[in-house]
C-alpha cells in the first residue's frame, strides 16, 4: 500500500473511534467533536513509535480543505441571522463577547510578552482555551506565513490538545462559582428569563372577535391594519352565514365575526378595539371553504421582493398571516422582503390561491436540493478574498485573513444577501450541517495524526503541566471579570448570562451543562447570539497576537 492509502485509512480510523469517544457522557457532558482530536493524538503517538509513516502532502491537503469546508458550512448557517442578533439584548450580549475576547487575548499578550513560552505553543494555547478549532487553523496559517517551520508550527496543535479538556472543565467550575457567590436560583431565574422571554418575542396567536363598536363600521381591513401598524393579520371573516377570505379594501360591519393573527401581546389592545370571543374557532368553522397554505419561495426572481409588491403582481382572493424564516414566525408587513426558502402562511380557497403558488414557485425538490455550483463559487470566492493582504499601522507584516477568515465572513455576506442576481447561496440546512461534520472531522483528524508523536511526551513533563497552568488563566480570568460584573452590577439574568459566555468561548459543552441544568432555550439563546461575531473574532484576534508578538 502507498503512504497515501495508508493515511487515508487512519483517517478513517480516527473518524468513527473519535465519534464514538466524543458522544460519550460523563455527567451529561460530552467533548463533541474534540474526540476527533485525541483519537487522532493516540494513534498518530503508537503510529510514530511503530515507524509508520503518513504521506505528509495528504494530511496537508485534507486539513486545509476540512478547515475551509467547515468555515464557510458555518458561516452559511449563522449568517441569516448574525444581524437580527443585534436586536434587543443581543447588543448586550455580543458586548459582552467582545468584552472576554479583548481580555482574553490581553492575558495571552502578557503570557507571551514575558516568555513564558514559545509563539508557536502561545497561539495553540490560545486556541484551545477558548475551545476555537477556526483559531487554531488561521493561527497555523499565520504561523507557517511568518516562516515558522513546521514542526514548530504543528507544537500549536499539541498545546490546542492539551488546554481543550481542562477548557471545558474550568468553565463549568467558574459558572458554578458564580452561582454559588451570587446564591442563584435556578427556579426563579427560569421564571424571570421566561416572562422576558414572553415581552421581547410575542408568541404569534389567533384570535376570534366580534366588531361591536360603531367606529369600525365602514372601516376597510387596510387601513385598520395600518392603525395597528401591521402588527397583525386578518385571516379571516364571518359575515352573516358566509365566510370571506378579506383583503385590503373588504369593509367591515357591525356584527362581523374576524380572525386576526398576530402577537399574543396584542390581546389587551384586541380586546379594547372590539369583543373578543374565545368560544369561537373561525379557522375550524370555515374549513371546508378555507384553507391554510404553506408555499415556499424557490423562484429566484422573487427573492428580495417585498410583500406589497407580490400582492400588486397576483391578483388575489387571499391574505397572508405569515411568514416563517428559520423557523421565527414574522408579521406580513407590506415592506418584508422575501428570502429565499421562507414559508409564506396564505388563507384562501385552494384555487384562489394557486396562482400564488405558482408565482413564488413551491418546489420542495428545489427547495431540497443542493446548489453546488454557488456553494464552490462563494467558496472560491472566499479563499480569494483571504488571500488579500491588509497592511494595518504598527505592525511590520501585512494581516491576512487566511483560509479561515476569508471564507467565513464571505460565507456570512453571501448567506445574509441570500443571492448575487440570479445565484442563489441557499443550501439546504441538514447539508450544511453533513459539511461542517466533515469538515471538521477532517480538521482534527489531520491534526490529530500530525502531532501526536509530541503530544504525550509534553504532557507529561514540567513544562506540561505550566503551559496547562497557563491556558487555565487564558480561560479562567476574562470569563470570572465579565461574569461578576454582569452579574454583580447588571443583574444579568444567570442562565442567559452563563449561554453568552459559553458562546464567547465557543465552547459548547458548558452550554449544555447549563441547559441541563435549567431545560429552557436561555443558554442556547444566549450561545447562539454571540456565535457568529465570536467566531470571526477569535480568528482575527489570534492572527493579530502572533504578528504583535513576532
Amino acid at each position: 500500500m502507498t503512504t497515501t492509502v495508508i493515511t487515508i485509512l487512519c483517517f478513517c480510523l480516527t473518524a468513527f473511534s473519535g465519534i464514538f469517544l466524543g458522544s460519550v457522557k460523563v455527567r451529561g457532558i460530552s467533548i463533541g467533536s474534540g474526540g476527533v482530536l485525541f483519537a487522532g493524538l493516540i494513534l498518530g503517538y503508537f503510529l510514530n513509535a511503530n515507524d509508520v509513516v503518513l504521506e505528509p502532502n495528504t494530511l496537508g491537503f485534507l486539513r486545509e480543505f476540512g478547515l475551509i469546508l467547515f468555515i464557510y458550512s458555518m458561516g452559511l448557517t449563522v449568517g441569516p441571522n448574525i444581524f437580527s442578533s443585534l436586536k434587543r439584548n443581543g447588543i448586550v450580549m455580543n458586548a459582552i463577547a467582545l468584552a472576554v475576547v479583548v481580555i482574553g487575548s490581553i492575558v495571552t499578550c502578557v503570557i507571551g510578552k514575558f516568555g513564558f513560552m514559545d509563539l508557536s505553543q502561545l497561539v495553540g494555547l490560545y486556541s484551545g482555551a477558548v475551545t476555537s478549532t477556526p483559531a487554531l487553523g488561521a493561527g497555523q496559517q499565520i504561523l507557517a506565513e511568518l516562516g515558522l517551520t513546521p514542526d514548530k508550527v504543528a507544537q500549536s496543535s499539541m498545546t490546542y490538545a492539551m488546554a481543550y479538556p481542562i477548557t471545558i472543565v474550568c468553565t463549568i467550575c467558574v459558572f458554578a462559582f458564580l452561582k454559588s457567590l451570587f446564591r442563584v436560583n435556578i427556579t426563579d431565574e427560569v421564571a424571570a428569563y421566561e416572562y422576558q422571554k414572553a415581552e421581547e418575542n410575542p408568541h404569534m396567536e389567533g384570535f376570534n372577535v366580534v366588531v361591536n363598536n360603531p367606529n369600525f363600521n365602514g372601516i376597510e381591513v387596510g387601513h385598520f391594519l395600518k392603525m395597528i401598524h401591521y402588527s397583525m393579520a386578518v385571516s379571516r371573516m364571518k359575515r352573516g352565514d358566509e365566510y370571506i377570505v378579506p383583503h385590503e379594501h373588504t369593509t367591515l360591519q357591525v356584527g362581523d365575526v374576524l380572525l386576526l393573527f398576530g402577537p399574543k401581546t396584542f390581546f389587551s389592545t384586541v380586546s379594547i378595539l372590539f369583543q373578543v370571543d374565545p368560544k369561537r374557532d373561525l379557522m375550524k368553522e370555515s374549513a371546508e371553504q378555507i384553507q391554510s397554505s404553506n408555499i415556499y419561495v424557490t423562484k429566484p426572481k422573487r427573492v428580495g421582493k417585498p410583500l406589497k409588491k407580490i400582492m400588486g403582481d397576483v391578483r388575489h382572493h387571499w391574505v397572508i398571516s405569515r411568514v416563517i424564516r428559520n423557523g421565527i414566525s414574522h408579521s406580513p408587513t407590506p415592506d418584508l422582503k422575501l428570502a429565499y426558502g421562507d414559508c409564506v402562511v396564505v388563507v384562501g380557497k385552494a384555487v384562489d390561491v394557486l396562482p400564488l403558488v405558482r408565482y413564488l414557485g413551491n418546489s420542495r425538490e428545489a427547495l431540497n436540493s443542493t446548489r453546488f455550483v454557488p456553494f464552490f463559487i462563494g467558496m472560491m470566492l472566499g479563499i480569494l478574498f483571504g488571500l488579500i493582504p491588509f497592511h494595518i499601522p504598527g505592525l511590520s507584516t501585512p494581516i491576512r485573513l487566511g483560509t479561515s477568515g476569508g471564507p467565513l465572513l464571505t460565507a456570512l455576506l453571501l448567506s445574509y444577501r441570500g443571492s448575487l442576481g440570479r445565484i442563489i447561496f441557499y443550501t439546504p440546512t441538514i447539508v450544511l450541517n453533513a459539511f461542517k461534520d466533515f469538515g471538521i472531522i477532517l480538521f482534527l483528524g489531520m491534526v490529530g495524526l500530525s502531532s501526536g508523536a509530541g503530544f504525550f511526551p509534553l504532557v507529561s513533563s514540567m513544562e506540561g503541566v505550566k503551559l496547562i497552568g497557563l491556558g487555565v488563566l487564558i480561560t479562567v480570568i476574562p470569563l470570572l471579570l465579565v461574569g461578576i460584573f454582569m452579574r454583580g452590577y447588571k443583574k444579568m439574568n444567570y442562565l442567559t448570562l452563563c449561554g453568552t459566555l459559553s458562546g464567547s468561548t465557543t465552547n459548547l459543552p458548558s452550554m449544555t451543562f447549563i441547559l441541563n441544568m435549567a431545560g429552557t432555550d436561555a443558554a442556547p439563546l444566549g450561545y447562539s447570539s454571540v456565535y457568529p461575531l465570536t467566531l470571526t473574532l477569535r480568528i482575527l484576534t489570534v492572527q493579530a497576537i502572533a504578528l504583535a508578538l513576532f
